[in-house]
């Protein structure tokens, strides 16, 4: 069922004309009037299978931003307010601008300048399991650097990636607009690796798109992640579950194959925001990017280590035993080189850290590991809208070994994230059995699709022989009936139909990594400049003529402007003369500030006798003045200077004539908030 904005509009009775509005009907007239909202359950399933664009000459011919009008730079891909399909999670984040990657940082490249470990910072969106899950995955070049099908910057702004959805390879593309926070001046969700690397907040935008829009992207397990970058099968073991010997015989030995692992802490009611044991955030995700063991100086003592690291980018608060600022760390071991030597300690507030297994057991609730494979490659059968299987008939499918072969062998349906909130409640049940050429059933698995059921033929290869695959699922009223069946080896296999067809629909684009723009960038509109305080222009006396002193004291080294905290946010300087013809002081007052993140809010005071004039840069109008209550008293004339974070110039001006004769006394204050 689709629903509109229209739709909505009469569903709750709204009088356009009505002098009052409910909460729900102020949130729908806050969108943009300029489209008609029309989502459904299958909104981001129907995108997915779309056309997509030609992507090679968009980023080869075009010399200014691509817009991907399918998810675009606007409040309904942040959540999709004033329809049943939200639960209002981002609303604090409808009204935020949106801005351009390659805007943000002209100089970022896709990857940086160096390792994966410091190019995921997470930022306001509770989806750490996302990117804990790809951080994993990148530890790897081998295998993270195929997800990118363009990885050149290019002046469109697109950016295509080598996914999974429903175990099938997909080309996704997106644009690098995201949603801004500090008022523009920077990602409000993931942000740039601390080496200059992108590829952070466009990975997140591509599950984002795949999901509907960010709001259904925060909560989860980390082996989505894995099945979204490499289509992995995943295990997840419960800590509680094992003895310590265990935890550490199934870590070690997945570290060893180079699987992909990710670890989190228990659940609390505050989520993220409560700490649990040795002060690590709960409900929080992890990557676990391996093991180490750490020698005493004889060897009859090993410590088993685990490295784990935080997409948050800090690790500064963790109290384990083996915290980077511990002094076990320096203990002298095996060859004379420390703990810290042996295992090439890097101690910086980086997100990574380490921990006993004991302290994981303690501290930690489970971890999840993908099965990712260097040698194996996915075959698959891409099955749309089929009407034939059900929890009792079966839709069959075949195909042929020419000698021995380890596999896994999986069916994928659209995961629950891909339908919105209030459409699919029940999970969806799975049944797969694998015959041989006799009927005999091989093996089979049933279970529901959030358990990621899979055969495992890894260290019993299946024989060389044609065999059957048997489908019977139980359908949910929402499911849309698309599936893939997966098998994952080390060669690539036919699978067919029962009428003897293959079906492979789409597929991954490893021939671009070289494509660039052959055109030059258009040019950029000139950023707002922040206030100069050299001063470096030539020395200036005022006249009294303020439409020209007003501009030639600005830059004048006779107006000395200070930076009082150091930092750029309160910046302040004055200067005065006297004009011996008029005999008058002329004063020139200047408040700022450099900051774009903060609001500034600053005030000067000028006290001076009646017969005084003034500009402000402001505009007068921003001036108040308190007139002397007797003769022979001082007027005072207070102008307010606020700077919010998108307001330029970022400086306030003053300059003022007093009566002939005449002095003044100043005086100003200033205070800045985000």
């Amino acid at each position: 069922m689709k629903i509109s904005l229209s739709v909505i509009l009469l569903l709750f009775g709204v009088q356009l004309v009505s002098a009052s509005f409910s909460r729900m009907q102020k949130m729908i007239r806050a969108l943009p009037q300029t489209k008609q909202l029309d989502f459904s359950c299958t909104t981001a399933i129907d995108r997915i299978n779309s056309a997509l664009p030609d992507y090679k000459s968009i980023v080869s011919t075009s010399s200014d931003f691509w817009n991907d009008n399918k998810f675009p730079a606007d409040a309904t891909s942040i959540q999709w307010t004033g329809t049943r399909y939200t639960e209002n999670l981002l609303t604090g984040f409808i009204n935020n601008k949106w801005e351009r990657l390659n805007n943000f940082c002209p100089t970022c490249t896709l990857f940086g300048t160096s390792d994966f470990l410091g190019d995921i910072d997470q930022g306001g969106l509770g989806d750490c399991y996302l990117l804990a899950g790809v951080s994993a995955v990148g530890e790897l070049n081998s295998r993270f650097e195929k997800a990118f099908v363009n990885p050149e910057i290019n002046w469109a702004g697109l950016y295509a990636f080598n996914v999974y959805i429903r175990g099938i390879p997909h080309v996704l593309v997106v644009d690098d607009a995201i949603p801004a926070g500090d008022y523009g001046k920077k990602p409000a969700f993931a942000s740039f690796g601390s080496d200059g690397s992108i590829w952070g907040p466009l990975l997140e935008k591509a599950f984002a798109k795949v999901n509907s829009n960010y709001e259904e992207i925060k909560g989860g397990q980390v082996n989505e992640a894995f099945s979204f970058m490499a289509s992995v099968p995943s295990d997840i073991f419960k800590l509680n579950d094992l003895s310590i010997d265990s935890i550490w015989t199934l870590v070690s030995q997945a570290d060893a194959k180079n699987w992909v692992m990710g670890i989190s802490s228990p659940s609390s009611p505050g989520g993220d925001k409560d700490r649990c044991n040795l002060n690590l955030p709960c409900g929080h995700a992890y990557s676990l990017l391996g093991v180490a063991t750490v020698y005493n100086q004889d060897r009859s003592q090993a410590i088993n280590l685990f490295k784990i690291r935080n997409p948050w980018r800090k690790d500064a608060d963790f109290t384990g035993s083996f915290s980077d600022n511990s002094t076990v760390w320096s203990t002298i071991g095996a060859d004379g080189l420390t703990y810290s030597q042996q295992i090439q300690l890097v101690i910086a507030d980086d997100g990574v850290f380490y921990m006993t297994v004991d302290e994981v057991k303690g501290a930690l609730s489970g971890f999840t590991i993908g099965k990712y494979t260097q040698n194996f490659v996915t075959s698959w059968y891409d099955k749309r809208n089929d009407q034939v299987a059900n929890e009792t008939t079966p839709s069959t499918f075949q195909f042929t070994l020419t000698e021995s072969t380890p596999m896994y062998i999986r069916v994928m349906i659209y995961p629950k994230r891909m339908y919105p909130f209030s459409c699919k409640s029940d999970s969806t049940k799975l049944k797969l059995i694998l015959q041989d050429a006799s009927g005999s059933r091989v093996q089979y698995f049933s279970s529901f699709e959030s358990n990621n059921p899979y055969i495992d033929l890894v260290d019993t290869p299946l024989a060389a022989g044609t065999y059957t695959l048997k489908f019977y699922p139980k359908w949910t009223n929402v499911d849309v009936r698309d599936y893939g069946i997966i098998i994952d080896a080390p060669i690539d296999i036919t699978i067919t139909d029962a009428n003897g067809q293959i079906s492979r629909l789409t597929g991954h684009d490893f021939n671009n990594k070289e494509l660039k723009p052959t055109v030059d960038q258009a040019p950029k509109k000139s950023k707002p400049q922040l206030p100069d305080i050299l001063q470096s222009g030539p020395a200036y006396v005022m006249t009294g003529d303020l439409d020209q002193d007003i501009v030639n004291i600005r830059f004048s080294s006779s107006l000395q402007i200070t930076d009082s905290k150091g930092n750029g946010v309160f910046l302040q300087g004055s200067v005065s003369n006297v004009n011996k013809k008029s005999n008058r002081q002329i004063l020139a007052y200047f408040l700022g500030t450099q900051t774009e993140t903060k609001t500034y809010n600053g005030q000067m005071t000028i006290k001076t006798k009646p017969g005084y004039y003034f500009k402000y840069s402001l505009g007068n109008d921003k001036c108040g003045i308190t007139p002397a209550s007797k003769a022979g008293e001082k007027d005072i004339i207070q102008c307010s200077c606020v700077i919010t974070p998108d307001f330029y110039p970022k400086e306030c001006l003053l300059v003022l004539a007093t009566s002939p004769g005449e002095g003044t006394s100043t005086s100003n204050k200033a205070s800045a908030s985000s």
